[in-house]
């Protein structure tokens, strides 16, 4: 599922739980902005988590740890961009 679907999936199942209030063109944006930004907050974190346990669990194999949080970094970083790229 691509993030894109993902954001609008989310907005419509917002959207259906409204079912009484139509929302305007520029509300349906507010909600895509408010679902995008929430998931780039919650990448960073999970990234964060991830990393952490990357390090910790690979104390001895430090090399590794830090290539493993360098490439998880990179990839919380490209999809942060495609995020920010749909706002």
């Amino acid at each position: 599922m691509s993030v894109q679907s993902s954001i609008e999936d989310t907005t419509e199942a917002i959207m259906a739980s409204l079912s009484n209030h139509q929302l305007s063109d520029a509300e349906k944006e507010e909600v895509a902005r408010i679902v995008s930004k929430l998931l780039v907050k919650t990448v960073k974190k999970t990234t964060h988590n991830q990393v952490e346990t990357a390090l910790n669990c690979c104390g001895p194999e430090q090399d590794l740890a830090h290539q493993l949080r360098d490439e998880m970094h990179r990839k919380k970083n490209l999809l942060i961009s495609n995020l920010k790229a749909l706002r």
